[in-house]
């Protein structure tokens, strides 16, 4: 269940572009949860300027991160809050990595903000969520289509009838995601990125796809299958991500300091 902290934010920011910060606040401190969240959040080095102290309130946090970026942070927070202890915890945690690694890699490219790289990475595979939830089998499955990123969709489609990118877009628009965020969930597994018109979204799905593969490699002990691996090479050289930032964010990921 969705707090209701969540819930009233939620409304706040679709009523007007420009919210009062202090009601923000007043909102998220009423929750002592959210509030932890928040403020870990806005410590994470992804989001946490350089040379800034570290943040100890929620109005530091609020100030640290700017309210477009806590807008995006609050959603993905509600989507954690309501999906967990609903689906197989492998699924959740999966979400979470890739949220955090999307942002370590968005810090290398033009464009994209840390926290809309966050929120993508978050959502990317939610359709994923409510497969898990109809289908007792999903969880074994769920992991071919991470190793077999390019064929492992269609497979899922011919199984289950349906695929998780085609969920997910029900999920943004319960959400009220933007809609290049929804464009993102839909394509995500996209093998030709120059088939990507909006060049946002195309710069997303590569972050994305470059975070997948940094994850499965850290996960699965190094082994990359070649779907991975032409994945990732694709991404990298539409992001021009030099391969020794790979090796900076990998590095990050196994000592668990993002």
């Amino acid at each position: 269940m969705m707090p209701a902290e969540i819930v009233e934010l939620q409304r706040l920011f679709s009523s007007t572009e420009f919210p009062d910060m202090q009601e923000v606040a007043s909102i998220i401190e009423r929750n002592t949860v959210l509030s932890g969240e928040v403020i870990k959040l806005a410590n994470q080095p992804i989001f946490l300027r350089k040379g800034a102290d570290q943040v100890k309130s929620i109005k530091g946090a609020l100030d640290a991160l700017g309210v477009g970026r806590v807008k995006n942070l609050v959603i993905g927070l509600g989507f954690k809050a309501q999906v967990k202890g609903h689906v197989f915890d492998a699924l959740i945690d999966h979400s979470l990595d890739i949220a955090r690694v999307s942002a370590a890699v968005s810090r290398w490219v033009d464009g994209v903000d840390a926290d809309e790289a966050y929120l993508a990475g978050l959502f990317h595979n939610a359709g994923a969520f409510i497969l898990a939830m109809k289908f007792d089998d999903y969880e074994d499955f769920f992991y071919k289509t991470i190793t077999h990123c390019y064929s492992g969709l269609a497979r899922e489609a011919q199984r289950y009838k349906v695929s998780h990118n085609v969920y997910g877009l029900l999920i943004s628009k319960k959400w009220n995601l933007d809609n290049v965020f929804s464009q993102v969930i839909l394509v995500h597994h996209q093998k030709d990125l120059s088939k990507i018109a909006n060049e946002k979204v195309r710069t997303l799905v590569a972050i994305i796809q470059l975070a997948n593969a940094i994850v499965s490699e850290v996960s699965f002990d190094t082994y990359l299958g070649s779907e991975v691996r032409e994945m990732s090479e694709n991404a990298q050289q539409e992001l021009l991500i030099a391969p020794d930032v790979v090796s900076e964010i990998r590095l990050s990921v196994m000592s668990n300091s993002l």
